[in-house]
């Protein structure tokens, strides 16, 4: 069969998830395509009717793509255009670009190449338009690690009013991967297009997601190549996918990852078929993803390696432990001694001798180190692979290995029982990982055990605070604070103490927070490999005090102060880090001389369903204040639905926690 032959007649196959809304056009009244021309209207915008405030608008987007025969074989060739205006001081920085691209370092001739590169901006000077092209200098690149390298470079004459433009092309030969297309970004998008052609040789799954309205077009198409000279002609799928006035997707501390909401494409191959009776399918279940990782030189060969610290395990006596959870500790803190975390997340470990003459690596490198060690010592151990949160969920609608970016590693403590852990870890413990790797959707990678698990189920986080305290006749209240934090919350500590320039800025910050004067303060296991870490603190604090009256509230320190949650509507889902749970006991003897005029009641509040409570019981007389405050938040996902039910509940928290203790002096 010669290569002209047609090999397919069927269209590509398509995967559309709609998020169960209509896909209708949205127009753009006359969006302006021509690019170097900016329209006199664009010039003098002010601002954008779709975010008023935002410091910045894409005003038109357009990516291209096409496959293309070049050096006798297939490519995939991004023609890529984007035009920006600028509207406040802070929009500037948008003239600053970065532009992922795959370069392999040990295989340069299969790397994507960027040519094209055109950066201008466009500004009014005495009612003409001025254009100020990039010059070639402003153009850097930076190598990310083996296979990834940036290309940043800065627009010149950038300021408020000015109109940027810049355009490039991406040449991959890497025609099996198709890169994600996004409508929105962190600025809204008045104009998004995005038009893909596919030849009959490949078959994608397609999928559209989409929480704004989209227009998508599937049309057939005819595709033609020059291949040595010759004509080459097939069917093909044409993709067309306009979206206009798309609002800004921006990340927040309530949602782990934006682009996960945000309108966009992606594709996974199915199969490609090829003239010359060239067929291969790419159609996985997990299971053949499965086996790829276990048998891949640089993944699953990897977990057989022998242990490289024998002897150090040997003379810690290690291997004389009894109980596996003592081992894994163990282990783990021997390591930890060892290698250094470089700060960086990975997949593909590299050979444990670069790792051991550099002393450091990420956490994919030493994972793989502590799964020998852990297989060595008789604890059974394996990867457990993800996509973290901060790179987006896993296709819901086929399998993809493309998504990993890193793993964890899951040891026995037992036949059944398996605990979690990863080399990232400086402050946490067995299942306290940091909240990006504590996805919902993560496989452990087991011979003849491959299976998913839930870490999110994992975490665990408690705080346990108890307060002794006295009132004086002044006002001034006085005490001591005992603060136990457990898992996740007690890493929150360690991360938080570290990250202070200096214990007394940890302190002073906590006492600003919590709304008191700490006079002396104490830490213990702040640096410990361990579940736990406990604050013991004195405090003081004035109340509001008359002639004849004091006003204290009895909660002391309260667990929540503000509402997080202000905004009219929210677009997004609310996510929070992990389930928690906050214990507040206060006790607090009340001056001679003054009894309760008004006390407060114990009050329950609590979402329908209770994923979120919070239980409050008071007992008061005069000479004493017993307060129990329990919140728990039972569940890390709430749709854009319960936004207003999140809403309503953490408000009346917050009323709740204003509620004072009112005394009069008798």
């Amino acid at each position: 069969m010669n290569i002209k032959t047609r090999i397919i007649a069927t269209s590509c196959v398509i995967v559309l998830w709609f998020n169960n809304l209509s896909i209708l056009a949205q127009t753009q009244q006359n969006p302006n395509l021509d690019f170097g021309n900016p329209t006199t209207e664009e010039m003098k915008m002010t601002s954008c009717s779709v975010e008023p405030n935002a410091p910045a608008v894409v005003l038109c987007k357009l990516d291209n793509v096409n496959y293309e025969i070049r050096d006798n074989d297939f490519c995939v060739v991004y023609d890529i255009k984007e035009r920006i205006k600028i509207l406040k001081p802070e929009g500037k920085d948008y003239a600053n670009v970065s532009i992922n691209y795959v370069d392999f370092q040990e295989n340069p001739m299969n790397s994507e190449k960027i040519s094209g590169l055109k950066a201008v901006a466009f500004n009014m000077t005495d009612g003409k338009i001025v254009k100020s092209k990039m010059d070639d200098k402003l153009v850097f690149r930076e190598r990310l690690d083996k296979e990834d390298m940036l290309i940043k470079f800065t627009v010149p004459q950038v300021k408020v009013g000015t109109v940027i433009e810049y355009q490039y092309k991406i040449v991959s030969p890497l025609y099996y991967n198709i890169r994600n297309w996004y409508a929105q970004a962190s600025i809204p998008t008045m104009y998004s297009y995005y038009h893909l052609v596919v030849p009959e040789y490949f078959q994608f799954n397609m999928e559209n997601t989409s929480i704004y309205k989209m227009e998508q077009k599937l049309n057939p198409i005819g595709c033609a190549f020059n291949y040595n000279g010759e004509s080459l002609n097939c069917n093909g799928c044409e993709y067309k996918f306009t979206a206009c006035n798309m609002p800004s997707i921006k990340e927040d501390g309530f949602v782990w990852h934006a682009k996960d909401y945000c309108n966009k494409v992606t594709a996974e191959l199915n199969s490609i078929h090829l003239p010359g009776n060239y067929f291969q399918n790419y159609a996985n279940e997990w299971k053949d993803i499965d086996k790829s990782l276990l048998d891949d030189d640089d993944f699953g060969h990897r977990m057989k390696k022998s242990n490289p610290f024998k002897n150090e395990m040997t003379a810690a006596k290690i291997y004389n432990l009894k109980d596996n959870t003592e081992k894994i500790v163990a282990i783990y803190q021997l390591l930890k001694k060892k290698l250094k975390w470089n700060g960086d997340y990975g997949f593909w470990g590299r050979s444990s001798r670069n790792i051991l003459k550099d002393g450091s690596g990420d956490n994919a490198d030493i994972n793989f180190v502590l799964i020998n060690m852990l297989n060595d010592a008789g604890v059974k151990a394996a990867p457990v692979v993800m996509s973290t949160r901060d790179n987006g969920r896993l296709p819901l609608t086929y399998p993809s290995r493309k998504f990993l970016n890193t793993f964890v590693v899951g040891a026995y403590t037992n036949d059944s029982t398996m605990v979690f852990i990863d080399s990232s870890i400086d402050d946490g413990y067995l299942n306290v990982l940091p909240a990006k790797l504590l996805t919902n959707r993560a496989r452990i990678i087991e011979k003849n055990n491959c299976r998913w698990v839930n870490l999110q189920n994992i975490a665990q986080a408690k705080r346990d605070i108890r307060i002794s305290a006295q009132l004086n006749p002044q006002g001034v209240l006085t005490g001591m604070v005992r603060c136990t934090s457990l898992n996740n919350l007690a890493a929150r500590v360690r991360v938080d103490f570290k990250h202070a320039k200096d214990s007394a800025t940890f302190v002073s910050q906590k006492a600003r927070e919590e709304g008191i004067e700490i006079t002396k303060y104490s830490i213990s296991d702040r640096t410990s490999f361990s579940p736990s870490v406990c604050e013991d603190y004195s405090f003081s604090k004035n109340c509001e005090a008359t002639a004849d009256h004091i006003y204290v509230n009895p909660l002391v320190i309260i667990p929540i102060n503000d509402n997080p949650f202000t905004e009219t509507e929210r677009k997004l889902p609310i996510e929070f880090p992990y389930k928690q749970t906050i214990l507040l006991n206060v006790h607090m003897t009340i001056p001679e001389g003054y009894v309760v005029e008004e006390k407060c009641n114990g009050a329950r509040i609590e979402t329908p369903n209770k994923e979120i409570s919070c239980h409050i019981k008071c007992l008061v007389d005069d000479k004493t204040s017993f307060v129990q405050y329990r919140l728990d938040i039972n569940d890390t996902f709430f749709g854009v639905t319960d936004y207003n039910m999140v809403k309503d509940v953490y408000a009346k928290i917050c009323e709740y926690s204003k509620n004072m203790l009112v005394l009069k002096k008798m």
